[in-house]
């Protein structure tokens, strides 16, 4: 494991540090993003929406087909895993 240092006084930082305890500077790159955990947020919801909404399918012929009900939900699968591994969370 490297060891993290600051840019400005070269104090050593943990690894959940968010800004240095010696000089009080930003830690770049380590700021979490209210944007990221919304859209993360966001896109979990439509997969579950679009996952409910696949089952109905099979039933209800008011619904979208079933294979484009499936290809959406597989298109935010993976838009949820690479949303909740940018986010930093086990989504």
């Amino acid at each position: 494991m490297a060891i993290t240092r600051c840019h400005d006084c070269n104090a050593t930082l943990k690894a959940d540090e968010l800004r240095c305890y010696t000089c009080g500077t930003a830690v770049e790159g380590r700021q979490k993003s209210k944007f990221g955990a919304g859209f993360a947020t966001l896109v979990t919801i439509l997969f579950f929406a679009s996952g409910l909404l696949t089952v109905a399918s099979l039933f209800v012929e008011a619904t979208p087909s079933f294979t484009k009900c499936l290809m959406v939900t597989v298109v935010l699968l993976v838009v949820r895993t690479s949303a909740g591994e940018m986010d930093g969370s086990k989504t």
